[in-house]
Order: C-alpha cells, then structure tokens, then sequence
C-alpha cells in the first residue's frame, strides 16, 4: 500500500496549530488557577456588646384559667326551661334552667302538714302519769342516755379512723401530687365528712330522744305537765328542719350561675333528663398538673358550663431538652395565627410528670395571659415562644462564628492580613448569638468557618471544536 505524501506546507500549518494550542492551555490553566484563589473571599462577623435571648418555643391551645360545670344539685327530672345560650355574659346567682318541680312541691306540702301537725300537738295538754309509768319513763331516760353514750363513742372511735385516712391519702398527695393522688384525698376527706355527718345526726337524736323521756319522765312531778311541752317543741322544731329541707330541695329545681362569666357550653335541651351531680370546677395553678389542668378544662362537663374569660391560658407542649430551661413566672409572647394577634403572659404552671408519645418525651408548660386581645376563642391554635434566659450589655457574635470540640470552643479572629485561632470561653448560648465571657473582645472580627468545595478546583477545559493533538486537522 502506497502512503501519500503530506505536503509540506500543511505540516507546517498544523505544527504551529499545535504549538498555539498548548499555549492557550497553559495560560488558561494558569487564569483559572488565580482567580478561583482571588474570588474565595472568607465571611466575617464582629464582636460587639449587646443583648443575647434564649427561647423555647411550642404551641397549644387557648383555654379559659377557671371553667364551672354548674348541674343540678338534691334535684333531678326533665328539663322544663333552658334562660341562656352559648356565649351569653351572665352574673353569678343568675337563672340558668330549671328542671320539673312537680315532685319538689309534693315533698314541701308533705313537711309543711307534718310541721302543722307537730305545732297542734304543742299546744295539747298530757294527764299526769303514774308512778308505774314514772318507772317506765325513767327507764326510757336511761336508755336514751345509753344511746347517747353508744354514739358518742362511735363518733370518736369512727373520728379516729377516718382522720387517720385523710392523713394518708394527704401524705400520698403531698409526696407525690397528681390527679389520681388529689381524688384519693378529696374522696378521703368526704368520706370523713359523710361518717362524721351521719354519726352527729346519730348523736342529736340520742340527745333529742333523751330530752323527750326527760320531758315526759318530769310531767310525773310537775303539774304543769312542762314535759309533754318540750317534747312538743322539739317535734316541731324537727318537723321545722324538714320544711326547710323540702324548701332548698324546690328551690334546687333552678339552677344559678355558682360564678360570672361565659356561657360556653350548654350539655342539655328542654325536655330532656337532667342528673344531680352537684357543680365542678376546673383551674390551673402552680402547684397542678398543666397538662392535666388542660385536659379537664377543655373536657369540663356539666348541664351549663361557665367560663371567666378575663383569665386565659395557653398549655403546651415542650420537649424534653428544652423543659429543664422553662421555670415559672418566665415571659412568653403568644400568638395566635388564625387572627394574627399577638399576647404577653408568664409560666403559671410545669408539669412534674412526662407526656410520652411515639417514643417522645415532652411536658406540659401553661402559660397565663396576661394581656388579651379582642377576637381570641377558646380552643384557638397559638405559637408560644417562652423566654427562658436573656443576658444584656454581654460581648457576643453570631453562633456561626464559633467552632466547638467537645468541651472546648475555638474562633479565628482576623488581625492585619492574618488569622489565628483563640480559644474561648461561652456564656449563654442564644437562639442566634452566643455570649463570650474570655477570649475575645469588642470590635474582634471573626471569620466564619466555611466548607471547601472540591469540585471547584482549577480544572483546564478545552474549547469545544478543538481535538487532541493528533487530530488538528492532520491528515490521516
């Protein structure tokens, strides 16, 4: 095969193609080079006095600090007239509902015949009796002071017993309170209530009964006959008492407002049933349970329940990490998304036990308004932002700035047209600047530490159109 012959003057064309090209190269390789160096400029921030703020922020829901369930007391039936609705502003004392008072009056009427009855005997006047009966109403005497005795002693001895109850179940809430320990106390201190109640009622008519054999025992050596008077009169002042308890039972069948505020739920209608289940009351404070405190006055039930709207609150949930910062009486900005208004308040209350959920660790923290803005509802979503720490007129600087190994912290401060390293020692670690107690001072400029990125080294490009050396336009 026969091998062309290139001609001169085209090797000397590509030759010099050749040599052009790897100059342009080298000078381009060199270009890039300086200006990847000249346009990495290092980012800086300065030292100065000032003010730097530690946060915690969470979000919860807008409640009222004090909600009642007001619910009919000693009087149960239908429900026969409903006075308010939700959101009317009442006054405490106020007509709220009443239920059926048929079976009330029924009662009353009863009492007020035994009272009229009693009342007619008082004025009967008893023949004296014989030394026979006198035996019998001395024996009646002696044996009404037996009962007497009977239930003084079971007052004491039942006393003893249900103090010393109420002295655990105090002990068990003040070593650790909760809902649970506080319910076991309250049942505790009413059970007490109820026995002594019953046993002083057991005593009073031990006594009243001793009082009536004494009347009668002494109409046998008085000619008056002032016995059968006394034993009258304390039958009238017993039928007295049930008038008077017939009366509240009537009076019961209308329920007030125990306290002023808001209606902000009605849990009956007019026809329907209403229970007797008393009022309850729902409130936060420091020494409760936020969480639990939140709970019962989101979920407070009764036949009307009444909120004080002048006293709201925001319970949240903090994480773990940050609930140690939180204490009580700490400021907290509120806010409320939904119609963007801002509020003041303070930590009124931290939860003692944890809240887990899906393997997270949190705590109540309740936050007490102390400013309200118009257009806020119970049950609104809010952004709390709590104020856990603040340090004024302190040397600090961005935290960027700082760069920390284990219990040491480092910046590099920039002197003339140098850097060094200096060790420093860290106040307060704020949510953007970090307080310097040693190591640096005002006016000290800091470079910020960045990441080298190593794709941008100087690589050399060629010109597309341009091949390898072999192929500039040589023949083949």
């Amino acid at each position: 095969m026969k091998i062309p012959r290139v001609p001169r003057k085209a090797l000397v064309v590509n030759g010099g193609l050749v040599v052009a090209l790897l100059a342009a190269g080298t000078f381009a390789f060199r270009s890039v080079g300086t200006t990847s160096a000249a346009t990495t400029a290092a980012r800086t921030v300065t030292v100065s006095r000032g003010e730097v703020t530690q946060t915690v922020s969470a979000s919860g829901n807008l409640s009222s600090a004090t909600s009642v369930a007001a619910n009919f007391s000693g009087s149960a039936g239908t429900v026969t007239a409903i006075y308010v609705a939700v959101g009317d502003t009442v006054s405490k004392g106020q007509a709220l509902a009443t239920v059926d008072k048929t079976s009330a009056e029924q009662g009353l009427i009863s009492a007020q015949a035994s009272l009229a009855q009693a009342r007619a005997q008082l004025e009967t006047t008893t023949q004296g009796q014989s030394a026979q009966d006198k035996a019998r109403d001395q024996a009646s005497v002696n044996s009404s002071r037996t009962n007497v005795n009977n239930a003084i002693a079971s007052y004491n001895l039942d006393k003893s017993q249900q103090d010393a109850a109420v002295a655990t179940a105090r002990t068990n809430y003040d070593n650790s309170p909760s809902p649970t320990t506080q319910q076991a106390l309250t049942q505790a201190q009413n059970t007490r209530d109820s026995v002594l109640l019953k046993d002083s009622q057991q005593i009073a008519t031990a006594q009243s009964a001793v009082a009536s054999a004494q009347a009668n025992a002494a109409a046998d050596s008085q000619p008056p006959k002032q016995g059968a008077v006394d034993s009258a009169r304390a039958q009238v002042t017993a039928a007295q008492v049930q008038v008077d308890q017939a009366q509240q039972t009537v009076d019961q069948t209308t329920l007030t407002a125990p306290l002023a505020g808001t209606v902000t739920a009605i849990n009956g209608s007019v026809g329907g049933q209403a229970s007797s289940t008393g009022n309850s009351s729902s409130s936060s404070s420091s020494s409760s349970s936020a969480a639990s405190s939140s709970s019962s006055s989101s979920s407070t039930s009764g036949f009307i329940v009444i909120s004080d709207l002048t006293a709201l609150k925001v319970t949240s949930l903090v994480a773990e990490a940050d609930a140690s910062k939180v204490a009580l009486a700490q400021t907290a900005t509120v806010t409320f998304p939904a119609v963007n208004k801002t509020a003041t308040g303070s930590v009124t209350a931290i939860d003692s036990q944890s809240t887990v959920s899906n393997n997270v660790v949190e705590y109540g923290v309740t936050v007490t308004l102390q400013s309200q803005p118009s257009g806020l509802k119970l049950g609104q979503t809010a952004s709390v932002v709590i104020t856990t720490a603040t340090r004024t007129d302190v040397l600090s600087a961005p935290s960027s700035a700082i760069t920390k190994v284990g219990n040491f912290a480092t910046v590099t401060v920039q002197n003339g047209s140098g850097t060094s390293t200096v060790t420093v020692q860290l106040g307060l670690s704020g949510d953007t600047r970090t307080e310097f107690l040693s190591g640096v001072k005002d006016g000290d400029v800091l470079v910020v530490p960045t990441t080298t990125d190593s794709s941008n080294g100087g690589g050399l490009g060629l010109p597309r159109g341009l091949g390898g050396v072999g192929g500039a336009g040589l023949p083949g």
